[in-house]
This record gives structure tokens, C-alpha cells and sequence, in this order.
């Protein structure tokens, strides 16, 4: 993780050049790890128990991943240590640069792939007719 938190810091230095990229850096991991979580959770929930994740359960998710990457990498002053350290993927700085924008595609696109899923699953297991919606949460 230190290796993507890096590449998401130099993003947002160098190219977007905000004045605040540790923060921003916290605000994209934290999100992203949660809203994948949520999708995770709520396709296995569908799968198993036919049960829909509520929105503000998957906002909740979200806040306590950010809490945690404040509080993990922000406020123990470890984000700062990942900037000086510089760390890579096999000591190769364009495949971390590859990987970590994998990673970033991987979490945007769960937005779409999560919700069509989810409907899929509601449709062949639980039975329910679901109305043609492509939002993330039902």
C-alpha cells in the first residue's frame, strides 16, 4: 500500500499540483478502499442472503476507511515517511506507476461493474424484479 499511497502522492504534487496532496491522497485510498469494500459486500450478501446493501451503510464503510487512512497514514506522520522513502514494485518505477493506476481504474470501474452485478445476482438468485437502475446502491 505504501507503494500506491507514493504514486497517488506524486499525482497529486506534480501534476494536479493542489497544495494539500497528502491530505487528497488520504480522501482517493480511503474512499476507494471503501467503496470497493462495500461492492465486495454487497454482491456477497446478494449472493448468500438476498439481502441489499443500504447506501448509507456503504457511506458508512466509506468514512471508516477514511478514518482509518487518516489515522494510519496521515496523523502517525507515516505518509510523510512513505514521501522520503520513495518506495517501488521490484525497484522499477514505471511498473509501480502501471500498477497503481491499474489499481485506481480497478476501483473507479467497481462504480459500474459492481451495480450491474448486483442487479445480475438479484435477478437469477433472489428472484426480485429490479427496475432498470444503474446506481451503485438499491
Amino acid at each position: 500500500m505504501d507503494v500506491i499511497y507514493y504514486y497517488c502522492y506524486l499525482f497529486y504534487k506534480k501534476i494536479l499540483k493542489e497544495d494539500e496532496p497528502h491530505a487528497l491522497t488520504v480522501w482517493a485510498i480511503g474512499f476507494g478502499e471503501g467503496f470497493l469494500t462495500s461492492v465486495i459486500v454487497d454482491i456477497l450478501l446478494i449472493r448468500f442472503f438476498c439481502i441489499k446493501m443500504d447506501k448509507w451503510l456503504m457511506i458508512g464503510v466509506g468514512l471508516a476507511f477514511l478514518l482509518f487512512n487518516y489515522l494510519y497514514f496521515f496523523k502517525s506522520g507515516r505518509g510523510k515517511r512513505i514521501v522520503v522513502s520513495k518506495p517501488t514494485f521490484f525497484g522499477n518505477k514505471k511498473i509501480s506507476a502501471l500498477l497503481t493506476i491499474i489499481f485506481f481504474i480497478f476501483l473507479i470501474s467497481s462504480m459500474f461493474w459492481g451495480a450491474i452485478y448486483s442487479k445480475y445476482l438479484l435477478r437469477i438468485y433472489c428472484k426480485w424484479v429490479v427496475s432498470c437502475c444503474w446506481t451503485v446502491s438499491f
